[in-house]
């Protein structure tokens, strides 16, 4: 099922990461100031579950995958799955700014966020075939419900109260007194349900439409 055919996205997610740093490159030539430069780092992050889709899709098609080593990696990958969608609210930044026009950075931020978002896809639906090989299509997309609000919520940690995916390892207290104050008064902060909720039917009804594409495209291979 999930054999190195099966990871062909790596060539598309290289392409388009490729394209979007060469245009953050294009406009640090252009405008001659490093503005835009953190693209890259949060470009870096969002290949990071990615990549840890990649690894557990590798060790499944070698039939290396065990629970110790799949669990791990898991976890690790659910912790730094908000960093790919994460891209899209670089838009935030969009203003104007002398010496390149807007639209060359929309199209640059665009670049960036639909890559990171093609890297979230991506592994994602890596688990999800894993979790449905293993226990079967409901709590599969189960698994994929939850890891899409769960995506949404780390976002808006993200975004709004700045923490990050290591604060886990190096301020797991704090982190942990944060995610209590939000649970148990969620209304209270201010864009916490709207964002995780948003992000989440974002992250789900992308994958829904991605889902679709890739099985109707295996049919037509099979037909053919």
């Amino acid at each position: 099922m999930l054999s190195l055919l099966r990871l062909h996205g790596l060539l598309p997610v290289l392409l388009s990461g490729t394209v979007a740093v060469v245009m953050l490159q294009a406009r640090l030539e252009w405008s001659g100031r490093m503005s835009f430069i953190f693209l890259v780092w949060n470009l870096f992050l969002a290949f990071v579950p990615y990549g840890l889709a990649l690894l557990a899709g590798l060790l499944h098609a070698r039939g290396l995958a065990r629970w110790w080593n799949l669990l791990p990696l898991g976890v690790a990958w659910l912790l730094s799955f908000p960093n790919a969608p994460y891209l899209v609210t670089d838009f935030i930044h969009l203003k104007p700014r002398p010496g390149v026009p807007m639209w060359f950075d929309a199209a640059m931020l665009a670049s960036f966020a639909a890559s990171g978002w093609l890297m979230g896809l991506l592994s994602l639906e890596v688990w999800k075939r894993l979790l449905e090989e293993r226990w079967g299509r409901a709590a599969a997309w189960g698994g994929v419900l939850a890891a899409s609000v769960l995506c949404g919520y780390g976002i808006y940690l993200g975004r709004f109260e700045r923490w990050n995916s290591w604060h886990v390892l190096s301020r797991p207290g704090s982190l942990f007194e944060a995610v209590l104050g939000h649970l148990s008064e969620p209304l209270t902060y201010r864009w916490l349900v709207g964002t995780t909720l948003v992000f989440a039917a974002l992250v789900l009804l992308s994958y829904l439409a991605f889902e679709t594409l890739v099985t109707r495209c295996r049919t037509a291979r099979v037909r053919a």
